[in-house]
């Protein structure tokens, strides 16, 4: 489904927005597993390095849009990951909003490895 120019144009200012939280929170979460004295080196390596895969995993699917089709599903994305707030997506149209409408919020939660 085609959209228009000015909802392309706002997506593009939304994104940019959302890949700063997006980068923000990676780099938060980072610094929680390497600070986890809890966990040995080893636990702690392994949860960074799952962190990473996970998270470079989710960046493309929300972010690399190179279609204007394709940005109803990187919304979607940006809203499950609780990147954009309802405030911030109510400047796109009532079309492109209502395409969206059922993205549900999931935030992003670390998934610690146990010790061996």
């Amino acid at each position: 489904m085609s959209v228009s120019d000015s909802d392309w144009k706002l997506y593009n200012g939304l994104r940019d927005l959302a890949l700063e939280r997006f980068c923000q929170g990676v780099l938060s979460d980072a610094q929680a597993v390497v600070q986890n004295e809890a966990l040995s080196a080893h636990a702690r390596y392994r949860t960074l390095y799952d962190l990473m895969r996970e998270r470079d995993k989710s960046l493309a699917m929300a972010f690399n849009v190179g279609r204007r089709r394709d940005i109803s599903l990187s919304l979607r994305l940006l809203i499950a990951y609780d990147l954009l707030s309802d405030e911030e997506l109510a400047i796109l149209s009532e079309e492109l909003r209502e395409r969206v409408s059922d993205a549900v919020r999931q935030p992003f939660e670390i998934e610690w490895a146990e010790d061996a």
